[in-house]
């Protein structure tokens, strides 16, 4: 793999051999109309080159433990409590863990996995506190991307309708989900047709399988988006080495095995005096301005002694007005190249 940060690229050796299939989710990316995700990061994904670690949370726990519940209240609302409507478990005639990541098989590019469905129409199901992103001028319109997945299913299914169901949720429905009643105020239906909705939409489709043949296909990733928070995520994965610590005799791991417990010792020290040290700086400051006013102009430096310190403050050499070199057009001539190394020595996330 190599990574051109002049095109914001990546170029892979060859194709790669086994690719995910195009969801709903990254069908939306892949037409750039996905706000959380991009086409560079569905590219990474479906490539296996990356794919952002999963972090299980409040919401998307909810999310889980809710959406049974309002599958069970649609279909006493619309369909008499006659079973009509249902999720994925009672259509499919195979476990769930053979058709829990596609519901699609026949499918060799696009798939994905529907939340609910009747025999005419497909339900995706969103959970959300952000009421104020599926409304525009108080009507109730869902996002372009959410409309689109729904969109997918249907089409894949050959279907014209289908519907999307936001339930709003309260912080007390994320602390206790199993316990949430879903009523007409909090769990809002949309009813869409395919063909009215979006009448180009096998188009879409083309564009996508025109984006697996040059950036799949062609082993080339799209560019990616310094602005986007998940691309930067990813560049920054792939571009950190790792070490394995192995159990042998390695310098590297006995190295980290003498300064942990010194560097443990000392963070916990310094917790202790921080807010000493802001004091400190604060006085020092101070003391800094008080003795540079008593300088006179021929002065290089000043000094006050303390019954343990002296204290001694310097005038320093002008430093270079980098802006006025940039804008002068000479900065980057007299930049040095290559680079420096520092360490950096951070506490893991999962160490308290």
């Amino acid at each position: 793999m190599k990574i051109d940060t002049q095109q914001k690229i990546i170029i892979l050796p060859e194709p790669p051999g086994r690719v995910k299939k195009i969801t709903g989710t990254r069908f939306a990316a892949i037409l750039g109309l996905n706000p959380w995700s991009s086409p560079f990061e569905a590219w990474c994904d479906m490539t296996g080159v990356y794919k952002i670690p999963f972090e299980e949370n409040q919401y998307t726990a909810a999310g889980k433990a809710i959406e049974p519940i309002v599958i069970s209240y649609l279909d006493k609302r619309y369909y008499f409590g006659k079973g009509l409507l249902q999720g994925p478990e009672a259509w499919f005639k195979k476990t769930k863990d053979q058709m829990r990541y596609d519901h699609f098989p026949e499918q060799p590019i696009f798939g994905g996995m529907w939340d609910a469905r009747t025999k005419t129409a497909v339900y995706e199901l969103k959970t959300s506190k952000r009421v104020e992103d599926w409304y525009k001028r108080g009507v109730f319109c869902p996002p372009e991307y959410y409309k689109l997945q729904g969109a997918l299913y249907a089409y894949l299914m050959g279907l014209d309708e289908f519907r999307l169901v936001l339930t709003i949720l309260e912080d007390k429905d994320y602390a206790n989900p199993a316990a949430f009643v879903p009523t007409p105020e909090n769990t809002i239906v949309k009813k869409f047709s395919l063909a009215a909705e979006f009448p180009e939409f096998a188009a879409k489709l083309d564009a996508c399988l025109a984006w697996c043949d040059r950036h799949i296909a062609g082993a080339v990733s799209p560019e990616w988006d310094p602005a986007k928070k998940n691309d930067v995520e990813i560049m920054k994965a792939l571009t950190t080495a790792h070490v394995p610590m192995s159990k042998g005799e390695d310098i590297v791991a006995e190295l980290i095995r003498r300064i942990e417990p010194l560097q443990a010792r000392i963070e916990a020290v310094s917790s202790d005096i921080a807010e000493d040290e802001k004091t400190l700086k604060t006085l020092k400051d101070q003391l800094k301005s008080e003795l540079e006013g008593r300088m006179k102009e021929s002065d290089k430096k000043i000094q006050a002694e303390g019954s343990e310190y002296v204290f001694e403050v310097s005038r320093t050499a002008p430093g270079l007005d980098t802006e006025r070199l940039k804008k002068d057009g000479i900065y980057e001539q007299y930049l040095k190249t290559g680079y420096g190394v520092k360490i950096n020595i951070n506490r893991r996330k999962e160490v308290s």
